[in-house]
């Protein structure tokens, strides 16, 4: 797979100070390792544990979780056969650096483990960078 797209949004609850439950939905579009525009897009529902260690402004964590993706093989924009639905899971790691009491900068690299549904593999590699906002 080649770089493309990936969006994230996720609900994350803390049980205790260390540790989180995350309930989240993402998509992403990467392009296969071809000469044509072929890609291979998945939307994931899934839930995931973080661990994190807390050390003042900087908050190291990592993780894991399961989902179900629901993966389109595309070729130049246009879907191709039948969706199909797969297990997989995530494991994750990154660092949250806090800019206030309530708002933090994330950074997250994230590897996807997705059961192979034929000729292509959709596992791969997400890093990703956003804002997080405690209420």
């Amino acid at each position: 797979m080649k770089t493309g797209a990936t969006l994230e949004g996720f609900y994350e609850y803390y049980p205790t100070a260390r540790t989180s439950i995350r309930l989240g939905l993402g998509w992403a579009n990467p392009q296969r390792d071809t000469e044509d525009d072929d890609s291979i897009r998945f939307i994931r529902v899934g839930g995931d544990f973080v661990y994190n260690w807390e050390g003042g402004t900087v908050h190291p964590f990592v993780g894991g979780g399961l989902g179900v993706y629901f993966l389109q093989e595309r070729d130049n924009g246009e879907n191709l056969g039948d969706a199909e639905t797969k297990f997989g899971g995530t494991l994750f790691g990154g660092v949250e650096l806090f800019t206030s009491n309530t708002v933090s900068f994330k950074a997250e690299a994230k590897y996807h483990l997705i059961a192979n549904p034929g000729a292509y593999n959709p596992d791969g590699l997400a890093l990703t960078v956003g804002i997080k906002k405690y209420f």
